[in-house]
């Protein structure tokens, strides 16, 4: 294999680590104004949720205002972006920053951020000089030129910034002792702590500063926030916010335990350098035997040997596919350990920051070990040692490890590990409702969900009014909130993972199904989630609505009841017997790699009933369910709804047992094939019935609880109850007709929208939700896959409770509402905050489909060889050093560097939307990089090579 290690550049547009140390780190190249913006914390995700169906859209993108002073971090520099947001315009992030040069960047990832910093009018004069309507090729050519901002336009801005700076150092100087001792004072021995920029600064600052109200000054939080990142690993950032005193604005603080053993790894390299420094030749066996590092070396090298013995080590992030392996398990030292666990952190979780030292000394093991000869010595390639010294399995996703819950860890090639609650009892209750249920004798309830789902919390039924043109419409939701405890151990249980992750091979569910099961004494019963899916005889939350032909909403209801009969549905059957118009085409492509195994496909665990099997009423039933359906989304989309998520690529992934051992399994690791991947398309969006009745059922409850007074995770827009035309006519003029033909919006589109809209937020006060064309809304129909939905259930059922109790409807001018319900306004403020963080650290778990896709593509590049020698190149973005794009494969990021486009054109003259016919060169998985090597130059017009 012919590898040819590539120096690490000045500035790059790609990658993680540059050259910071022998370059001047103040200067002023053009390089640096440039730049795609470094993803911060671990609830930071691409801009893409608008490709997903909006019951699970994310959360909402952060708000992003001009005029918000920020501090961001550029690959290639250890100096920040420090500078004022002027705003998203001609596809790209514009800034002022202090030292009086305009910034453009492709990414918005502030790791601090002072909201409101500076006025429309003291941006107005900056704005003035920029291309607000023009295309980023007007931007490059621009800043080529020295064109943009003047420092005469923005004199006043740098002074303002400059005297924020000044008070930050004065606030830094009056507490430097503290400050200064952040690691020791804050950090625990032992235990990792997770603590907002706000508590942090509260436990570092004088009691003066703190005590001068419920805010602590931007700047003195500006000057914690400096001290923190001096720190080298000590604090990392979790989710910085819009707002530094947000609570959710944290940083997870690794004990002195972590920071000693990371020192002591430092120490072995640094002493194995220095006497591998004094002479010419390679240390002999026995001269490695003589040190804790050498020792690791000589046991490292026999179980990769081993190891490649059986599979092949590849420079793409994986090791080769096998049809199955048994390998020994080695025995390490306690300092063997060490290093293990030191590379760990270096290539999976993502500690150190770009300019770190502890690169190097990673670097420096991996070439003590003499195995990786004219690979690059970074963290790729420590990933695929890890994987050659059976820590971790060679299919294994890099991103789990970079995504870290509070009081939850990773187990390797499984899921997610947290504390289960010790006595399960204590944290349930006797329905709450008992008594109260209304019994639905006789009544239909279709639960429509496709074959394959274990977890069924919703289902939907009709009922019959005296005018025929009106109807009730009762989605039916699982009803565990009844039965459990609010605040209790297994709520705080479910509170740590809020909702269940969909991420192929890596399933993890909020609620287990194996919690509250019970077989001892011979006694087996069913877990929390068996007991209350939806089934026959089972509780239920049914959220009621009268509606007409006409999708107007007359009236609504949430009452308890019981479930008599069920009917089971597949989605796309109804989606058939409804006659659902076809939704726009979606491309036919797949990438397979693997042998399905046999028993992939699981059978059903419920009887699944066809539509040609139901009875002449139920069908009815059904198809006056659709109609209506089809009614009330008519109505939101006149609102301004999304009109259809064009679905983005589906992967599947199946495994084959792990094979049996002859004799005694101690001391082996026995791995099952390589997995079977498929990725492709899904056609189809589901059945209406469903979409549109779990919307309605969320607007229901948000308008019965508003009514009231009751706090809830309301979700809303920003800013739609203050700007909707000016939403609504972009939405509809610029968006809507292309969207409506299967056409993704563009991500400058979705940028535009956010800043229109203001991004999603958890509130625990009602708002306008454009995108769904609602009032408000709050998610209330899966309390078995999601804790905002359980909240909701459990605030419900309080005042359902207290209702029955006083014979009328809570009213907050007459009840005690924070006597009543579980959790108060205030309270609920603080749940939502660290929610919203979690629920977006879930979405960012669940979007490494993204590396199971790169697996497949390295197998069918590399070992099945079924890629297609010529693949498309879209230009996106147009850098110094190459250009970067998308493929015609699953619309996968790529890289085009100047020695990747081969001479076929200067890069000064491609533009973007420019076309290439390329070949791939490198493919990583744990890097997501792929780079491609022109093949021909297309231009705009030129149509595809056959």
């Amino acid at each position: 294999m012919n590898l040819s290690p590539r120096l690490l550049p000045d500035t790059s547009f790609h990658g993680k680590v540059t050259n910071k140390n022998t370059r001047p780190q103040a200067t002023g190249s053009a390089d640096y104004d440039y730049f795609l913006a470094k993803k911060e914390g671990m609830a930071e995700a691409s801009d893409s949720s608008f490709g997903e169906d909006v019951e699970v859209a994310s959360v909402g993108s952060t708000a992003r205002n001009p005029g918000d002073l920020v501090e961001m971090r550029q690959s290639g520099s250890r100096m920040p972006v420090f500078g004022i947001y002027l705003g998203y315009f001609a596809e790209r992030h514009h800034f002022y920053a202090s030292n009086g040069r305009w910034v453009v960047s492709l990414g918005f990832a502030a790791i601090f951020t002072v909201s409101n910093f500076a006025s429309a009018s003291e941006i107005r004069p900056l704005l003035l000089q920029l291309p607000g309507d023009g295309d980023p090729d007007t931007v490059l050519a621009l800043q080529r030129d020295g064109g943009g901002p003047t420092r005469e336009a923005g004199a006043e801005l740098i002074k303002k910034m400059d005297k924020f700076l000044a008070s930050a150092d004065e606030y830094y100087q009056s507490s430097l002792t503290n400050l200064d001792k952040a690691r020791t004072l804050v950090s625990d021995g032992k235990k990792t702590k997770y603590l907002s920029l706000f508590e942090i600064a509260a436990m570092l600052l004088p009691k003066s500063v703190v005590e001068q109200g419920t805010r602590i000054p931007p700047a003195a939080l500006y000057a914690v926030h400096s001290a923190l990142y001096r720190n080298e690993f000590i604090f990392r950032p979790l989710s910085p916010s819009a707002d530094s005193h947000r609570k959710d604005h944290l940083f997870e603080v690794f004990p002195y335990f972590d920071m000693m053993m990371i020192n002591r790894v430092s120490v072995l390299a640094r002493d194995y350098t220095t006497v591998r420094s004094n002479r010419l030749t390679a240390p002999s066996p026995e001269e490695l035997e003589g040190s804790a590092l050498g020792n690791f070396v000589l046991k490292a090298r026999e179980v990769v040997q081993a190891s490649r013995a059986k599979r092949a080590w590849t420079p793409h992030g994986i090791l080769a596919p096998t049809s199955g392996v048994t390998l020994k398990a080695a025995e390490w030292t306690r300092s063997n350990m060490d290093i293990v666990r030191y590379l760990e952190w270096w290539a999976s979780y993502d500690l150190f920051e770009e300019s770190s030292r502890h690169h190097a000394y990673g670097a420096i093991i991996l070439r003590s070990l003499e195995l990786y000869d004219g690979a690059p010595l970074d963290q790729s390639t420590a990933w695929t040692f890890l994987q050659e010294l059976g820590m971790i399995p060679p299919w294994e996703i890099p991103s789990r490890y970079k995504v870290r819950f509070p009081g939850v860890k990773i187990e390797s090639g499984g899921g997610l590990i947290r504390d289960a609650p010790t006595e399960i009892e204590e944290s349930r209750r006797p329905d709450i409702a008992a008594g109260s249920r209304k019994e639905w004798t006789g009544v239909n309830v279709f639960c429509i969900d496709a074959p394959e789902t274990m977890v069924i919390d919703d289902g939907v039924s009709l009922e019959r009014t005296d005018k025929s043109d009106e109807f009730w419409v009762h989605v039916h939701t699982a009803d565990p909130a009844s039965a459990i405890l609010p605040n209790s151990e297994l709520c705080k249980f479910m509170e740590l993972i809020p909702e269940n992750i969909y991420l192929p091979g890596h399933f993890q569910a909020m609620l287990p199904s194996d919690i509250g099961m019970d077989d001892s004494n011979d006694y087996k019963s069913d877990g929390l989630v068996q007991s209350y899916s939806l089934a026959a005889g089972r509780p239920t939350l049914t959220f009621s609505a009268k509606v007409n032909e006409h999708g107007d909403l007359l009236d609504y209801k949430v009452e308890p009841g019981v479930l008599d009969k069920v009917t089971y549905m597949d989605p796309e059957d109804v989606s058939k017997f409804c006659q659902e118009p076809a939704p726009p085409p979606v491309s036919e492509q797949t990438l397979t790699v693997g042998t399905l195994p046999e028993k992939a496909k699981p059978t059903p665990n419920r009887p699944m009933v066809t539509s040609e099997d139901l009875d002449g009423d139920s069908k009815k039933d059904l198809l006056t369910l659709y109609r209506l359906a089809e009614a009330m989304k008519k109505k939101r989309l006149d609102k301004g709804a999304w009109p259809y998520f064009s679905p983005g690529p589906s992967v599947t992934v199946a495994f084959e047992d792990v094979p049996a051992v002859d004799g005694p399994s101690d001391g082996t690791i026995v791995l099952p094939p390589d997995p079977y991947i498929k990725v492709g398309y899904e056609a189809s969006n589901g059945a209406s019935v469903v979409s549109n009745t779990m919307v309605l059922a969320g607007e229901i409850a948000a308008r019965w609880c508003s009514d009231r007074g009751i706090p809830l995770p309301y979700r809303k827009d920003a800013n739609s109850s203050s700007n909707f035309e000016a939403i609504y006519e972009y939405a509809t003029k610029k968006i809507y007709p292309l969207v409506k033909t299967g056409t993704p919006a563009t991500p400058a589109q979705r940028q535009e929208l956010s800043r229109l809209t203001g991004g999603i937020q958890l509130s625990s006060t009602p708002g306008p939700y454009f995108m769904l064309g609602l009032d408000m809304y709050a998610k209330a129909t899966s309390p078995l896959r999601r804790y905002s939905d359980l909240i909701v259930h459990w605030q419900v059922h309080a005042a359902l409770a207290h209702e029955r109790e006083v014979k009328r409807p809570v009213d907050p001018a007459l009840d005690d509402l924070e006597s009543i319900l579980p959790f108060s306004s205030d309270s609920l403020d603080n749940t939502l905050s660290l929610l919203h963080m979690r629920e977006k650290m879930a979405r960012v778990v669940s979007w490494g489909v993204n590396e199971w896709v790169l697996m497949a593509l390295v197998r069918a590049w590399k070992f099945e060889k079924t890629i297609p020698p010529s693949l498309r190149f879209k230009v996106e973005s147009q850098w110094r050093q190459g250009l970067s794009g998308r493929l015609d494969l699953f619309g996968l990021n790529a890289i085009m560097d100047a020695e990747g486009i081969d001479s076929q054109v200067l890069i000064k003259d491609v533009k973007l939307g420019d076309e290439f016919d390329v070949e791939l060169v490198d493919v990583n998985v744990h890097s997501q990089m792929i780079h491609v090597k022109a093949i021909k130059y297309l231009g705009h017009d030129e149509p595809a090579s056959l």
